[in-house]
């Protein structure tokens, strides 16, 4: 039973030097930078630019609303 429980003591701390060593070598993550904003002309829904649907010198959200034209 004894050599059981150290077994069991010797692979826990073997767990927590791995861990441990995972988490030093890793970077943490670099924020990401902000994204241009715009909103669309029809719906005046905000939403990152370099999804927008361009017509002139308008933006949309969707292919629907540049169809449908800026709302006056």
């Amino acid at each position: 039973m004894a050599k059981f429980l150290l077994f069991i003591v010797i692979l826990a701390v073997v767990y927590a030097l791995v861990r441990a060593s995972n988490r030093r070598g890793k970077p943490p993550a670099a924020p990401r930078p902000p994204e241009a904003m715009t909103q669309c002309a029809h719906c005046g829904l905000h939403f990152p630019s370099a999804e927008s649907v361009r017509d002139a010198q308008r933006d949309y959200c969707c292919e629907d609303h540049r169809r449908l034209g800026a709302r006056s």
